[in-house]
């Protein structure tokens, strides 16, 4: 079993959806991630490295002002060049800060684990997890749950799957682990209110009972995820949208109503798609796009593998252009356009701007690596041939 297919940081599928374990053995894995999940990783693993060189400053007694985020990012190779010129450095800050001079008791904390491992194989076999921060309070009786997250899309703490098991692990290591502890421990979304704003740490407070009532839930869950021949797979919003089974679940088809599809596009007769039907299909847009986007992903992946897929094939393709974001350019586009350069400004409007005011603005924009695509085979079949056998 892999580790990946039961774990913490996919809990939100797995305990809602536990046949979703099973069915995504069938996919083929993912080979590469999406840039912003690149540019996730790079930040979660910045966020820990300034966090824990904070840390090591004031061991020895330094002013926290000794250690300096403008020049941490400068020198660091995992930082980009948009994270160099806003204002992330100032996110570093604070969160290391909301570490080690936590706020909600007054107090500086007993101890921080920074990148903490825990075992959670008391909830399944095999199950491990990384919490990004572990604060003990004094006398070790209070733990929280500190967890980044990089997005700009909100999330809550409140029942969040995730940082549960994390807190439930973070409490097995201690002496008397769920067995006497009474609460409220806390669990904390560390994240900036906007992509580039500042951080924002929003807590709730979870008992021991509840803890206890998960970790049975979570178990129960896990247990028929791996075990059961035929587990449930029920869909949801929560469960399904990073879900890579979408392309072959007959019961999210269902759910977002693609079943139906083939009834009003029969052409039998004259039949017609009613009103409540098209309703449905409307209402369920967005899943019907996730849905097309899955199937998609399942044909890259066979294609990758070294699989066919009928109809389609991989080309090469040009990366996606995009503006570059420096002080730099910004001065330089300033000069050039005058006041136009101050508003948000894309691939589109800059070659219009350059257009108009007939200058060269290609050192604004970058593009990105080639990527493989999903492109459709020329349908190359008889009835288009000539006599000659050329095609038409």
């Amino acid at each position: 079993m892999s580790h990946s297919e039961i774990s913490p940081s996919n809990a939100h599928r797995w305990m809602r959806c536990p046949g979703s374990v099973k069915l995504l053995r069938k996919v083929p894995p993912e080979t590469e991630s999406s840039e912003d999940a690149s540019l996730g990783t790079r930040k979660h693993a910045l966020m820990a490295q300034f966090a824990m060189l904070f840390q090591s400053a004031l061991s020895i007694c330094l002013h926290p002002t000794d250690v300096v985020a403008a020049d941490f990012i400068k020198s660091n190779p995992l930082a980009t060049d948009e994270m160099r010129d806003g204002i992330f450095g100032n996110q570093l800050v604070e969160y290391a800060e909301y570490l080690m001079h936590n706020p909600n008791d007054g107090k500086e904390p007993a101890r921080v684990d920074i990148e903490s491992f825990l075992d959670l194989s008391a909830v399944s076999p095999g199950m491990r997890g990384t919490a990004d921060a572990i604060i003990y309070r004094h006398s070790d009786t209070t733990i929280e749950i500190v967890d980044y997250k990089s997005g700009s899309l909100p999330v809550t703490p409140h029942a969040n799957e995730q940082l549960m098991l994390y807190m439930i692990g973070a409490l097995q290591m201690t002496s008397d682990g769920l067995c006497s502890r009474k609460g409220g421990h806390l669990i904390t979304i560390a994240q900036p209110s906007v992509e580039t704003g500042p951080m924002s740490f929003r807590s709730v407070t979870v008992s021991i009972d509840t803890l206890r009532s998960f970790m049975f839930n979570a178990k129960t869950k896990a247990a028929a995820a791996l075990n059961f021949k035929n587990p449930l797979r029920q869909p949801s919003n929560e469960a399904c949208r990073w879900c890579r089974a979408k392309a072959i679940c007959r019961e999210y088809h269902g759910w977002v109503g693609a079943d139906v599809l083939i009834d009003a596009c029969d052409k039998q007769g004259n039949v017609k798609m009613s009103d409540q039907l098209a309703k449905r299909v409307l209402d369920n847009r967005k899943s019907i796009t996730a849905l097309i986007k899955s199937c998609q992903d399942y044909a890259v992946g066979k294609l990758n593998d070294g699989d066919n897929f009928p109809g389609y094939q991989l080309v090469e393709k040009s990366g996606r252009r995009s503006v570059i974001k420096s002080d730099a350019v910004t001065h330089e586009l300033m000069f050039l356009l005058g006041p136009d350069a101050l508003e948000p400004t894309g691939v589109g409007k800059l070659t219009r701007l350059a257009r108009e005011h007939n200058v060269n603005l290609d050192f604004a924009i970058t593009r990105g690596d080639p990527k493989m695509m999903l492109e459709p085979i020329e349908d190359v079949s008889e009835d288009f041939k000539t006599e000659t056998g050329e095609t038409k």
